[in-house]
Formats: structure tokens, sequence, C-alpha cells
């Protein structure tokens, strides 16, 4: 194991069973065994430690999927919360300037720009503009929200059944705004109604 991973691995131990507060470089580079100045050898911070954990463990994995496959992204992401549930009741709970929630939003955000851009290919619309950064922005949020949600619940939904409501509501998101630019007079028509 490299000296990177052993720094990650003594993070992610010390956040499942350690109030994120109490945990110091000081202890986290005692829990790796490893001498303190190390540590800023490969990271800034002890966030910067959490926001490199998402990018190695799913980050990295779901970037390389393609953005047609955007359903397979979720999906890989919803199973990685679920199996990783303890430590991101802690990692996701944590805020402030460096807030690990902020990085996991922006691929959060990348995989909901990837299903407007898939579903609008496979509609022959071109989706873009500020209503479309607007509504990127909110989706994004709103599964953030139900994501920080649901990892923090107790009991609940299973990872399928999650990530079954998680795909039907953003392609109800983007059907919406499909249907209401390819039917504007069909879909004011109903909207009337």
């Amino acid at each position: 194991m490299d000296t990177k991973t052993r720094i990650a691995t003594a993070t992610k131990q010390l956040v499942e069973s350690t109030d994120f507060s109490a945990i110091t470089v000081t202890t986290i580079m005692k829990s790796a065994g490893l001498r303190r100045q190390t540590f800023y050898d490969h990271f800034r911070d002890k966030y910067d430690v959490l926001a490199w954990i998402y990018q190695v463990e799913i980050g990295d994995k779901t970037q390389r999927t393609s953005f047609s496959s955007w359903t397979t992204t979720l999906s890989e992401m919803v199973s990685y919360f679920d199996a990783n549930r303890k430590f991101y009741r802690a990692v996701l709970a944590i805020d402030g300037q460096n807030a690990p929630v902020d990085y996991i939003r922006e691929h959060v955000m990348t995989i909901v720009c990837a299903s407007l851009l898939a579903l609008g290919r496979e509609e022959k619309v071109t989706i873009g503009g500020d209503y479309c950064q607007f509504m990127r922005e909110l989706m994004a949020d709103g599964l953030m929200n139900e994501l920080c949600r649901w990892v923090s619940a107790r009991t609940g939904r299973n990872a399928d059944t999650e990530y079954e409501f998680l795909q039907t509501y953003i392609e109800d998101q983007v059907n919406g705004l499909l249907l209401r630019r390819r039917r504007i007079s069909a879909y004011k028509h109903q909207s009337i109604a």
C-alpha cells in the first residue's frame, strides 16, 4: 500500500469511529504509522483526504463511464454509498468551507448533465442555455439532499429501490423539459387542463 493510500485508509477508519472535528492531521498520521510532515507531501488538509477518497473510490470509476450510460453511473454511485454508508453518514454531515458535500455535488451535477445530454440526443432536442444550467443545479441539489437523507437513515429503502427512484426522478424532470421543448402547445394545453 502506498503512502497516500495509507493516509486515506487511516482517515476513513477514524471518520467511521471519531467525530470529524476531533480528527487532526496528527491523529491521522499516528493511525497510519507515518510522520506528520509526510501528510503534507500528499494532501493540503483533512478535507482534501476525503475528496481524494471519493474521487479514487467512485469518482474516477464513474468518470470513465460513457455519458450515454448515466444510469450505470448513478447505479454505481448509489451502490457505493450503500456499501460505505457508515463513512458517508459522517462525511455528509460535515459542513463548512471545505465540506466534502460540495465535491460530491459537483459529481452529481455531472451525472445530471449527462442525463440531460443523453435524453436530449435520444429525443433529438437541443438542451442548453441558462434554464438548462438552472435545471441542472436544481436537480443536483435535489439529488444531493435525497442522497444525504438516504445515507443518514438508519432504516428505509434498499439501494436498488433508491436507485430506481432517483433514475425515475431524473427521467421525469428531463422528460418534462423535452415535452415542453418539442410540443410546446400540447404542453401548455396539458398544464391548463
